[in-house]
């Protein structure tokens, strides 16, 4: 078996989004310790979370969420954009192996795959077989049908007239 290489470039991309934009982004808007789980890759130090509500129009509501991490020197960096790449990087990853497992018989083709498509071409009819096909005068009658409903031309009619003729 050999990979097929477009449903695997396709289920990488899907992945990605699935990981990125629906995990990380959105699950991670609503719930902001999730990036908690894999800030520790990126900080050696403590990990805080910091939201912020806020207003910008009477009646209406935003929140602002920002990672930090706190070195152990005492020093303290904003790791937000980091912390979200990283979240979003290790939820693709489980929804290729989730989704690689569950399609694994699309993303694998057989080896003669090709020479499989090859056999579908049909062969060219020798003039043995086209005279096996029907008697002279059913295919006479066929193509006869055939110049009447102006499926062929005058002159591929008299053509293969006079080829059926010569057949006799």
């Amino acid at each position: 078996m050999k990979p097929n290489k477009i449903m695997i470039g396709i289920l990488a991309g899907a992945s990605l989004f699935i990981g990125f934009v629906i995990f990380s982004v959105a699950v991670g808007a609503v719930f902001p310790s999730l990036h908690k789980l894999t800030a520790p890759l990126i900080c050696s130090g403590t990990v805080e979370v910091e939201t912020v509500k806020y207003s910008y129009k009477p009646g209406q509501v935003g929140w602002a969420t920002t990672i930090y991490c706190a070195e152990n020197s005492g020093q303290k960096r904003e790791i937000t954009f980091a912390a979200i790449a990283v979240t979003g990087l290790i939820a693709s990853a489980i929804v290729f192996v989730i989704l690689g497992i569950w399609m694994r018989k699309s993303l694998l083709m057989p080896e003669n795959f090709g020479v499989l498509a090859n056999n579908l071409k049909p062969k060219k009819e020798s003039s043995a077989k086209n005279k096996k096909d029907g008697s002279a005068l059913e295919r006479l009658s066929e193509l006869k049908n055939m110049y009447d409903e102006n499926l062929i031309s005058k002159t591929e009619y008299e053509n293969k007239k006079a080829q059926i003729m010569k057949e006799l």
